[in-house]
């Protein structure tokens, strides 16, 4: 063969396959280049073409094997995601968890916190409760302190000794015995709460002996909690209640005993406490002063009553016809209170009035009170003054006020023309109007140096004539009825 056919041949051999591996790399180029496109921008590959069938089928393989690469690729990027994703969420579980134990312990901390603050909101309430009675009761105690300085009528202190630590304490009943040296025993002077059956007339408790004996005896308070878990007290007080339980408490001047005040029985049902005890011991004591200085002042009193007694008796010694006057005229009105139902307080006001009446005549001079015939206007002027002058007199002196009113008034009348102040009806105090009409019926019915004594009917009937304008026309009545009384049973009035 030609030489030059040959190298012809082989020139175009090896364009022939010099081209066909450029279009081999071309062709790979491109489908490398699509397939970095894919990756980018994540849409589905576009193959290059090609005449070649084998070339077909290496980029279909490659094509399956980028596919399964990238599907392997996405797989292994998924789990890894997932395994991510797991461990997160472990880890999130494990946090949880440290969360809900931290949760939980919070939780039990604050409940702990809660019962605590609970426990101090009710102590605190508590503590409040006990300083507001604390308060309550230190407030009562200086209100029964200045209360007791003020009062200086033993009676009225007697019914405060007992009825204000009662209402303090709520006690049922409550009783203030006072110490009766001489017979050696407690006279019961004031209770509070006991049916009217079981407090007439005094009673007396043996020193020693019972609740306020055994207080007496040993000078110091005693709380019995419950009557029926002791044996020392009866359940049943000698007077015949139930005591269920009680605090007793002496009334003491430094060592002097005068008294004991006692409360028995809750109305709430419960027990009596020491703190209560100890309260009552101290309401005791202000009440020992209390009563000190008003058994002092009656004393005082009854001394001023002995020395105006005996001026009374120094001015009926300078009247012959006005000699145990006075004592006549307290009976009558004692006869009288009594049957008209007054209290012993309104009778104990007209006895002493009864006996004071007249004491203003101590300046009235003799020729005056003796003179036989009628008195002039100057003289009887003089007369008309003795109510005042009495009332005067006494004024200074610490007697009831009501004393002191009735002896101004023994000589008003009801239809205002009487003396010295003209009062009327009902202005005048009962006490006065009855002293008023035993002053007449005594006057009428004695002799006098300017008339003879009236017979008793003479005097009633004058009396009557007179009801209703100068004397009370009840108490009249029943002066009446106390002296026909009298002299229909032979027995004669008390006329001297």
């Amino acid at each position: 063969m030609n030489v030059y056919l040959i190298l012809a041949i082989l020139a175009v051999a090896v364009l022939a396959l010099g081209g066909s591996l450029l279009y081999i790399l071309i062709f790979l180029g491109r489908l490398g280049k699509a397939t970095d496109s894919e990756d980018r921008s994540g849409s589905p590959i576009a193959y290059p073409t090609t005449f070649f069938p084998i070339l077909s089928r290496i980029a279909e393989r490659y094509a399956q094997s980028e596919k399964s690469l990238s599907e392997q690729k996405g797989l292994e990027s998924f789990q890894t995601r997932v395994t991510t994703f797991e461990k997160q969420e472990i880890a999130h579980l494990l946090e949880k968890e440290e969360l809900s134990r931290e949760l939980v312990k919070q939780l039990e901390e604050t409940r702990q916190a809660n019962l605590t603050v609970s426990t101090l909101n009710i102590n605190l309430e508590t503590m409040n409760v006990s300083l507001n009675e604390a308060i309550n009761r230190l407030s009562a105690l200086n209100q029964i302190s200045r209360m007791m300085g003020m009062e200086h009528d033993k009676k009225q202190i007697y019914s405060m000794a007992v009825s204000l630590p009662a209402e303090l304490l709520q006690a049922e009943i409550g009783h203030l015995l006072l110490l009766d040296a001489e017979r050696g025993e407690l006279v019961v002077e004031y209770s509070q709460g006991m049916p009217e059956r079981r407090v007439s007339g005094k009673r007396s408790v043996p020193l020693g002996q019972g609740l306020a004996g055994w207080v007496a005896a040993n000078r110091k308070p005693l709380l019995v909690e419950d009557f029926s878990s002791q044996d020392t007290f009866s359940s049943v007080s000698s007077i015949g209640y139930e005591r269920k339980t009680a605090i007793s408490a002496p009334v003491m001047i430094s060592d002097e005993l005068i008294g004991v005040i006692s409360l028995i029985n809750r109305r709430n049902r419960m027990p009596f406490s020491e703190g209560e005890k100890t309260l009552l011991a101290t309401i005791a004591s202000e009440t020992a002063m209390a009563i000190h200085n008003a058994l002092l002042l009656e004393k005082i009193q009854k001394s001023y009553f002995s020395m105006v007694q005996s001026l009374i008796v120094a001015v009926e010694s300078k009247d012959m016809y006005t000699k145990g006057h006075s004592e006549r005229v307290t009976q009558y009105s004692l006869l009288i209170t009594e049957q008209m139902g007054l209290t012993m307080d309104q009778m104990e006001v007209v006895q002493q009035a009864a006996v004071l009446h007249d004491i203003g005549k101590i300046t009235i001079d003799l020729s005056i009170l003796n003179k036989p015939t009628t008195l002039n206007s100057e003289e009887y002027d003089k007369i008309m003054d003795h109510p005042l002058t009495g009332y005067r007199i006494l004024e200074p002196i610490d007697f009831d006020d009501k004393i002191k009113q009735c002896v101004l008034q023994h000589h008003e009348r009801l239809d205002g023309k009487g003396y010295p102040n003209g009062m009327r009806e009902e202005e005048i105090f009962l006490e006065s109007r009855i002293l008023a009409a035993a002053d007449a019926f005594d006057a009428m019915t004695t002799k006098r140096p300017y008339r003879d004594p009236m017979n008793i009917s003479e005097a009633l009937r004058e009396m009557e004539k007179h009801t209703g304008t100068q004397f009370d026309p009840d108490v009249v009545a029943v002066l009446k009825k106390i002296v026909n009384a009298m002299t229909s049973s032979g027995v004669s009035t008390m006329i001297v």
